[in-house]
């Protein structure tokens, strides 16, 4: 009887120990492996868009690993960077980034700030002509809103987010300020505008402190960093900014 006890023993640990060491290697590549990360994204992709894996070419890719983050010291803050891919579909070239263990995408970055700047003019005052939306913006927004990685945004969908971006925070280094821009061209006084626009945007949104207006209009701006040697969650951005 207690060597039929033993046996049972010795097989429950063997199974444990089998167990562990599969999940010690599916994590080591869904961490590490760029074949297996990428293979990953066009599978999201194609869900998401409801396409077939030939519609997307991943043109290049951010390996996952240890980097360092400049602090003003000899060796930076130690971060872990997730994989970025650089895909193009419909001839538009544009992001796919891992975060938590889930792939977003700023496919639809145009489509949204276009949305968003519509809202603006709409609601609060025909002047306005753009914020400072990027690609991280968008994962934010998926995520404090429990969209889900593989919701597609709508128009309709524009005010909330304009309620939700100002607010990011991914870490405490996350600290830019949401900027919305205005055309002035045709004032004849524009020493009070910003204020003035602020205040039609905190009757009508839910911001914070440090969101502010300023005379301009935007342009998108892409980031990328794929070859450097100190990589960051930011290192593929595509981002609207201030058109000087």
């Amino acid at each position: 009887m207690k060597s039929s006890k033993k046996t049972k023993t010795k097989i429950i640990v063997a199974v444990l120990a089998v167990c562990l060491a599969v999940f010690g290697v599916y994590k080591f590549v869904d961490t590490y492996s760029h074949s297996y990360a990428e293979n990953k994204v066009i599978n999201y992709l194609c869900q998401k868009y409801d396409e077939d894996a030939s519609a997307f070419e991943v043109l290049d890719y951010r390996q996952a690993g240890i980097g360092f983050r400049d602090n003003g010291l000899i060796i930076g803050n130690i971060v872990w960077v997730n994989f970025a891919f650089e895909v193009k579909y419909n001839d538009k070239t544009f992001f796919v980034k891992k975060y938590k263990g889930e792939y977003y995408d700023d496919y639809q970055l145009e489509d949204i700030e276009k949305w968003c700047t519509d809202w603006l003019k709409d609601n609060v005052d025909e002047r306005f002509t753009g914020f400072n939306l990027e690609t991280d913006d968008i994962i934010w927004y998926l995520i404090t809103e429990k969209r889900g990685n593989k919701y597609l945004i709508t128009e309709s969908n524009a005010e909330e987010i304009l309620n939700c971006v100002p607010f990011r925070e991914f870490n405490r280094y996350d600290y830019d300020s949401t900027v919305f821009y205005y055309d002035g061209s045709k004032e004849s006084d524009t020493d009070n505008l910003d204020e003035e626009l602020m205040k039609k945007l905190n009757d009508k949104l839910l911001l914070p402190s440090n969101s502010y207006c300023c005379e301009g209009t935007v342009k998108l701006f892409v980031s990328k960093s794929f070859d450097t040697d100190v990589p960051c969650f930011y290192e593929s951005n595509r981002k609207y900014i201030c058109r000087k």
